[in-house]
C-alpha cells in the first residue's frame, strides 16, 4: 500500500501496493457523487503541445485488462455511466491501429473517442518513483540485510512480527530470504515506495514488488522526526529524511523502528514496476489514483507544478496527459493524483519534493 512520510499527507506519498487485492478499479456498486463540468480540448492550456503518443502508450497496457473486465462506473457530469468491456474493446481497437510515435494520430483518438469533463474539486498531486539499491541473492560481508518474501503462515488481518522483531531475526532460517542488500535505508525506503529495483552483484537486476504486510500500524517516520525537533516540518522532505537517517545511522534504525509495518515482497521478474492495475508503469505517464472514484485505465489531464530541479527556482508548470494505473491508501478523492516519475536520481528528487495543487480532467468515454 502507499503511505505518507509525515502525517497529513504532507511530504512523500510511497508507491502502491501492487496487489489487486488493494482497490478493484472496477466497481459496479454506485459510487459517490462527483462534481464534474464539461470542457472542450481547446480550452484546455497545453493539450496541443502535449506529446500523446507517450500517454496512448501507457494506454495500451491497460487495454488488455479494460476489454475483458467487468462493466465499470465512471463519474460524469451527469452522475454516472456504466462502459461495458465491448465499448472499451471498441475503443482499444482504435488506440492499437494508432502507429507507433503517430503524434497526430494518438492526440486524434483520445479526442474523438473521449469527452473532457473537469472535476469540481481543489486538485493535489504528489510524486512516487521506483528506488534502486544493490544487493545478491547470497549474503556476504557486503550486503548483510535480508529482503524477505511473504511468509506462508501470514494471515490476511492478524498482526505479524513487528519490524523490530523481523530485524532482530524473527525470520532467520525460515528460507524467506529472496535477495540481500547492503543498504538498511534503502530497503526501508524501497518498503515506503512498495516496490523497487536492485542491482545483483551476480549481474543483472531483480524487480521486488509488494508481496503483503505485516498487517502492523503504520507511523509516519518524518513525523517522528519533526517531534524529535530534528527538523522542522515543511523541510521534512523524503530527500531531507533519507540523508538524517544516512548521516545517523545508530539513530535511523531506532527511528525506523517506530514504523511497526514491515513490507514483503516477490521477484516481479518483470523489468518495470507493476502498479495495482496489474500492468507495467510509465514514467510519468502512471499515475495512482482513487479507484472507488476513477476506475483504472482512465486517461486524465493534470494541470499542476512540479518542483524545479534548478537550486532555488520556483517550480515548473506540470501539464500532460496520465493514464490511472496504481493506487495507494493516501491516494483519496476524485482529484487526487500520485504520479509515478520512474528511477533515478531525478525521479527521486521530484517525487521526494512533489507536493501541488492544480485541476484533473477526466477523459470518459464517449459512447455506450
Amino acid at each position: 500500500m502507499r503511505w505518507s512520510v509525515l502525517t497529513g499527507g504532507t511530504a512523500l506519498l510511497a508507491a502502491a501496493g501492487l496487489l489487486s487485492a488493494c482497490a478493484s478499479g472496477t466497481s459496479t456498486e454506485p459510487q459517490p457523487r462527483v462534481a464534474m463540468a464539461p470542457i472542450s480540448y481547446n480550452e484546455i492550456a497545453g493539450w496541443a503541445e502535449d506529446r500523446h503518443a507517450e500517454a496512448l502508450t501507457a494506454f495500451r497496457r491497460s487495454c488488455p485488462r479494460l476489454s475483458s473486465g467487468p462493466d465499470m462506473k465512471i463519474a460524469t457530469d451527469g452522475g454516472e455511466k456504466t462502459v461495458t468491456a465491448g465499448e472499451w474493446k471498441r475503443i482499444c481497437d482504435a488506440a492499437a491501429a494508432v502507429k507507433a510515435g503517430d503524434a497526430r494520430a494518438a492526440r486524434t483518438f483520445f479526442e474523438t473517442n473521449f469527452r473532457p469533463l473537469v472535476v469540481q474539486a481543489p486538485g493535489k498531486f504528489t510524486g512516487y518513483f521506483e528506488p534502486e539499491t544493490r544487493g545478491s541473492k547470497a549474503p556476504s560481508r557486503l550486503f548483510t540485510v535480508p529482503v524477505y518474501r511473504r511468509p506462508p503462515d501470514l494471515t490476511a488481518d492478524k498482526p505479524y512480527y513487528t519490524r523490530a522483531e523481523i530485524e532482530q531475526g524473527a525470520l532467520k532460517g525460515k528460507g524467506l530470504e529472496i535477495v540481500y542488500v547492503q543498504d538498511p535505508v534503502a530497503l526501508f525506503e524501497i518498503q515506503v515506495q512498495g516496490s523497487g529495483r536492485v542491482q545483483l552483484a551476480e549481474g543483472g537486476a531483480m524487480t521486488l514488488g509488494f508481496d503483503g504486510s505485516n498487517n502492523r500500524p503504520y507511523t509516519a517516520i518524518g513525523a517522528v522526526l519533526v517531534e524529535m525537533g530534528v527538523m522542522k516540518k515543511e523541510d521534512a522532505t523524503w530527500p531531507a529524511i533519507r540523508d538524517w537517517l544516512k548521516r545517523n545511522p545508530q539513530q535511523a534504525r531506532d527511528v525506523m523502528r517506530k514504523n511497526e509495518r514491515y513490507i514483503f515482497f516477490k521477484d516481479t521478474k518483470t523489468s518495470a514496476p507493476i502498479g495495482a492495475e496489474g500492468v507495467p508503469l510509465t514514467a510519468q505517464r502512471s499515475m495512482a489514483v482513487d479507484p472507488t472514484l476513477t476506475p483504472y485505465g482512465t486517461p486524465i489531464w493534470i494541470d499542476t507544478k512540479r518542483p524545479s530541479l534548478r537550486r532555488g527556482a520556483p517550480p515548473d508548470t506540470y501539464r500532460r496527459l496520465m493514464i490511472a494505473q496504481d493506487t495507494g491508501a493516501a491516494i483519496k478523492g476524485p482529484a487526487r493524483g500520485d504520479v509515478f516519475y520512474g528511477a533515478g536520481a531525478q525521479a527521486a528528487e521530484w517525487a521526494g519534493r512533489m507536493n501541488s495543487d492544480g485541476r484533473a480532467i477526466v477523459l470518459v468515454p464517449n459512447k455506450s
